[in-house]
């Protein structure tokens, strides 16, 4: 525990039991600076100088720093790498070290300091803290989202629960790259030719029918061949009649009578094709974007670098955009003349902690990512 606070008198002898003697034989303040063999460089003990002039009062609340160190891992809670929850959770001194070349990694956030933690926590790393990947976003295609997906954002490498956290950094920290956006679906194209045709007989798939109104009066026609529809339109005395469904700017010509019989009532006669012109359209779909590339990170099995957007498909396509590097966003997937390509994610932040809570980061080595 942490030795009292000002103004009870302190013993030397107190601070001996709150730090040990690593020398041995008669006590002495000086082997008591701040980053010698006794007492650790840590903020608890931040009014004992490390040299020079020294006074029992300076180590008021002072207190032994609990170290321990931390081993290579995925998602590390830091709680239970000081073994007894109470080691924790008192207001003690703490010192997590992370050597070269420990590697920890993370789905989301790589290591995270509770909120339960009391006292202090100084995390001296020279190793790599790397957050997850963000995964890049769906292509744009024809079933049913034509729109390039956004990508995800990457994870942070640290998140900070508690004030009281110092992070002393000579390694790597980084948050995760975001993913790329997917490109757009290409626009659909057409193109139409005209498909000339001669005279036919009436049949089930090709004819003329003429309508009469009661007693032979008003009516008009219809045609219809291979699917084509012609009409309705014009009178009995029509003869040509333009192309309906599928819209086209063909013809059909009446042929002869087959030699229905009239009759009072309403009534249609048919007749064979006298020959015409229907237009066909073609329609081409467009080509499906690319989809986006994943951003830098922890992939769930390695650490992965970032990747490029894939290329869209013919006709038109757009590009997917490129995955972000180590705590960057990624790019936005390209637009197509039809459909917007998808956001890229977020960055992953380096550090990241709620509003209310503050820590302190001394840094050099490489931090990638925004700390907030």
């Amino acid at each position: 525990m942490p030795i009292k606070s000002s103004p009870a008198p302190l013993a030397i002898s107190e601070i001996v039991t709150e730090f040990g003697d690593d020398a041995g034989g008669s006590d002495s303040l000086s082997e008591y600076y701040k980053g010698g063999a006794n007492v650790n460089d840590v903020a608890t003990n931040s009014n004992i100088p490390t040299s020079g002039a020294i006074d029992i009062g300076d180590f008021y609340g002072a207190g032994n720093a609990v170290s321990v160190a931390a081993s290579a891992g995925t998602n590390i809670d830091v709680a239970p790498l000081f073994g007894s929850p109470d080691t924790f959770t008192n207001a003690v001194s703490k010192i997590l070290t992370i050597a070269a070349p420990i590697q920890i990694v993370g789905n989301n956030v790589a290591l995270t300091v509770p909120s339960s933690m009391a006292g202090t926590l100084d995390i001296q790393n020279a190793g790599n803290i790397i957050g997850s990947r963000g995964g890049g976003g769906n292509a744009g295609s024809g079933g049913g989202n034509p729109v390039g997906g956004a990508g995800s954002a990457g994870g942070a490498a640290i998140s900070v629960q508690k004030a009281g956290v110092t992070i002393n950094n000579s390694g790597t920290i980084s948050g995760g790259g975001g993913g790329g956006g997917g490109g757009g679906l290409g626009a659909n194209s057409s193109s139409s030719n005209t498909v000339n045709f001669g005279s036919a007989n009436y049949s089930g798939t090709r004819g003329w029918q003429q309508n009469f109104g009661p007693h032979g009066s008003g009516g008009g026609a219809s045609g219809f061949y291979d699917g084509v529809n012609f009409g309705p339109a014009g009178s009995t005395n029509t003869t040509s009649i333009s192309q309906n469904s599928p819209p086209g700017s063909g013809t059909m010509n009446r042929g002869n009578p087959l030699g229905d019989g009239g009759g009072a009532a309403a009534h249609s006669k048919r007749y064979n094709v006298g020959g015409g012109s229907y237009q066909q359209t073609t329609t081409t779909p467009g080509g499906a974007g690319g989809n986006g590339g994943n951003g830098y990170g922890f992939d769930s099995s390695s650490v992965v670098n970032a990747q490029s957007g894939a290329s869209g498909s013919s006709p038109g396509g757009a590009n997917g955009g490129d995955g972000g590097g180590a705590g960057a966003a990624g790019s936005a997937g390209s637009n197509s003349p039809a459909n917007n390509g998808g956001a890229g994610g977020a960055g992953g932040n380096s550090i990241t902690s709620p509003g209310s809570v503050n820590y302190s980061v001394s840094n050099s080595g490489t931090i990638n990512g925004t700390q907030g």
